[in-house]
């Protein structure tokens, strides 16, 4: 298990975002929101880039979380998965200031618990366009671990994903705790305003 997390934690620290906006001319940290991630470069430098750092966040996090499976099972494949998002969002070439890790979480949970996460998209487009974006998030992540509990509860099929049972419920607390308190920070700045 200490090659997954390790090799998950190395993949997701791949800082594709600042790399992607590098290579047109652009330094994300320092433009638009200062994140480095898809929505920001949608913004400051346009759909095809944005398009290219969301693909290239979803392999990252499908890639440690198959890695970690194919090494032993799926509670590995959990543990890199979630050591993937914490490589996007604590990332170590950036003294621990990353991405908000949604895409490598989403990219894990395409190998994860794929059925889950198409249940969970359209309620955070529904909540990005109502509400904000960091309130789609919010609310997606909480809706991403109700599901889970219910999920496993039920047993019901993962599709190609992992068991459904307590592995599951524990990799939505791991990819929340990580992501979550970035989008609450934004919520919080937006009440100051």
């Amino acid at each position: 298990m200490t090659w997954a997390l390790v090799m998950g934690y190395l993949l997701g620290s791949i800082p594709t975002a600042d790399l992607i906006g590098r290579t047109r001319g652009i330094d994300l940290r320092a433009a638009g929101t200062g994140n480095p991630g898809t929505a920001n470069a949608l913004r400051v430098v346009g759909r095809g880039t944005a398009i290219t750092i969301l693909v290239l966040d979803l392999a990252k996090g499908a890639g440690a979380a198959a890695f970690g499976r194919a090494i032993d099972g799926d509670a590995t494949g959990v543990a890199a998965a979630i050591a993937a998002v914490a490589g996007q969002v604590l990332n170590p070439w950036f003294r621990f200031q990353g991405g908000k890790g949604l895409g490598v979480a989403a990219g894990t949970a395409l190998v994860l618990w794929p059925a889950g996460l198409f249940v969970i998209l359209p309620l955070v487009a529904l909540g990005a366009v109502t509400l904000r974006a960091a309130a789609g998030a919010v609310l997606g992540l909480l809706a991403l671990f109700g599901l889970s509990l219910v999920w496993a509860g039920e047993g019901w099929t993962t599709t190609w994903g992992i068991v459904p049972d307590d592995t599951l419920v524990w990799f939505t607390i791991g990819v929340a705790a990580l992501t979550m308190p970035r989008f609450v920070g934004d919520l919080t700045e937006r009440f100051k305003d």
